[in-house]
């Protein structure tokens, strides 16, 4: 049995205790050789391996060559040079206000002086205390030159994202990290990893010196695992997994893919697995929701009650898709970023590229429902997920007069300032999210060959047919349904199919009439 680790982020550490390391050396070299660059920034949602890779630089630049034995880049690596490395974690630096960040820097700097044998020359300006750390750990190199590496860049801005204080935390982490800049000529090699990537007008317009990889093909599968890489690494674990669980190992892997699987971080790149998730699958020899144990950003579901977004359908510009400003978030962009949409098609005309987002996989589905539903109706989850547990069962029992009524029941719960921005939309996606969040198979903004059908219901013996009006007779949306020939997409499922038409009032806030047809099944 393999050994796997699902909290260990440091590469020594890793290598020196037996445990499995899935070997990413190839792809570093990529960029640690100087052949691609010098100086590299990588975007990548949470428990994706960045801190392991940046300890893997760090040991690597320190020439630390026996952690490297048997792995991609071990004959490649010229192992005679050495450099001072300047390891800058902000994982720890998340502060309430600026004077707090500042001095969390200068002791950042501090402890890493020490590591490094140096004197800390202090400064009340962090961004003058950083110059000297550089420039001190340079001198000691025979080259003149020192590495940078830092982890979770934007750690100390994201608790700050839809607060007042967000500009101000802005330009004190810009004026920190321009300094990667003017002292370019002393950094051998520099990366910078995080969560967030931001727009160039915000905190990267002093750093348009960094190659961007978040979405280079050749970092696509630096982060996370291909499918032959979990079939290579760990057959021991997927055998136990499967045991544990009554399955074949071909079974269990597919379960797998169906978990954890599924993220893209490039069009054209292998999709891969999200590796913390499937270590914490094998080490508990079950399939759950791993991802939710860190809860998601207060601030998504600040955006998300202000913006409501049908996320069954989701298609953006590649501007919209690569950065966002800190004080304007974007929360297409911030859900790609943080993990929970990734890639699932891409379409090119001329020169405008734009990109169909889904959730990964069943884990993140099911963690950001949960989260969400919260969000949308404005009420505790447990509730919402009564009622949508009261309307599935209405459909699996063909009972749609008691689907409306539990859907009537929801929608008389959720609070006035929950739909004061009301469109046809809103009321679709909070459906979709209730129903969706308690595992029924629906489907919002269904493509056919004239239109898209609001909402589908895809159960094992029916398909519900559902197309909304706001402010619009039951009827009009019946004719929609019939005129555009909805159901002639199932006309081959050999399944019962209803249409199902629904009218919500403004005024009322809630469903006010419904048209139910059942077409004929043999």
């Amino acid at each position: 049995m393999e050994k796997v680790a699902t909290d260990i982020y440091t590469f020594s550490e890793l290598r020196n205790n037996g445990f499995t390391y899935v070997d990413k050396s190839d792809a570093l070299y990529a960029m640690a050789s100087g052949e691609s660059g010098k100086q590299f920034f990588i975007a990548r949602p949470r428990r994706f391996g960045k801190s392991l890779a940046v300890s893997t630089l760090k040991s690597l630049f320190l020439g630390e060559r026996e952690l490297y034995a048997d792995l991609a880049i071990e004959p490649k690596w010229d192992w005679s040079k050495r450099w001072p490395v300047l390891h800058l974690d902000m994982g720890s630096a998340q502060t309430a206000t600026v004077p707090e960040l500042h001095r969390r820097w200068r002791a950042i700097l501090a402890n890493e002086c020490s590591r490094n044998g140096i004197p800390f020359r202090d400064d009340e300006n962090p961004s003058t205390a950083f110059e000297n750390v550089v420039n001190d750990l340079s001198a000691k190199s025979p080259d003149g030159q020192m590495v940078l590496l830092v982890d979770e860049y934007d750690k100390p801005l994201l608790g700050h994202i839809m607060k007042p204080d967000v500009t101000e935390f802005r330009d004190a982490i810009n004026a920190f990290y321009s300094v990667i800049k003017t002292l370019e000529s002393k950094q051998r090699f520099t990366f910078i990893t995080g969560v967030s990537k931001f727009s160039k007008v915000s905190i990267f317009s002093d750093l348009n010196n960094l190659k961007d990889w978040t979405m280079h093909p050749k970092a696509a599968t630096l982060f996370g695992y291909t499918h032959e890489e979990v079939l290579k690494y760990f057959p021991g674990c997927i055998h136990a997994l499967g045991e544990a669980n009554g399955l074949s190992d071909e079974a269990a892997f597919a379960k797998i893919i169906e978990w954890y699987d599924g993220y893209k971080f490039e069009e054209n790149a292998k999709p891969v697995i999200n590796p913390v998730s499937l270590g914490l699958c094998f080490d508990n020899g079950k399939f759950s929701d791993y991802w939710s144990a860190t809860a998601m950003p207060t601030f998504l579901i600040d955006i998300l009650k202000e913006h409501p977004l049908d996320f069954s359908t989701v298609n953006v510009s590649e501007t919209a898709l690569n950065a966002y400003e800190p004080d304007k978030p974007r929360i297409v962009t911030l859900l790609f970023q943080t993990g929970y949409l990734t890639i699932k098609d891409f379409c090119q005309i001329g020169t405008s590229r734009r990109y169909g987002l889904r959730f990964p996989n069943l884990e993140i589905e099911n963690s950001f429902l949960d989260n969400v539903v919260g969000a949308y109706v404005g009420q505790d989850p447990e509730i919402s997920s009564g009622f949508g547990f009261d309307a599935a069962k209405a459909l699996y029992s063909h009972d749609v007069p008691k689907f409306i009524k539990a859907l009537k029941s929801l929608f008389r719960d959720i609070p006035y300032d929950m739909t004061d921005r009301q469109n046809e939309q809103m009321w679709q996606t909070i459906c979709y999210v209730v129903l969706r969040s308690i595992g029924v198979n629906v489907n919002g903004e269904v493509k056919t060959n004239d239109g898209r059908i609001d909402m589908v219901v895809d159960l094992p013996n029916d398909i519900y047919i559902v197309e909304f009006k706001l402010d619009r007779p039951a009827a009009e949306a019946m004719e929609q349904i019939k005129g555009k020939d909805y159901a002639g997409k199932y006309a081959l499922s050999k399944k019962r199919v209803t249409l199902v038409g629904i009218s919500f009032s403004a005024a009322k806030r809630t469903i006010v009439e419904e048209l139910v047809e059942e077409l004929p099944h043999d």
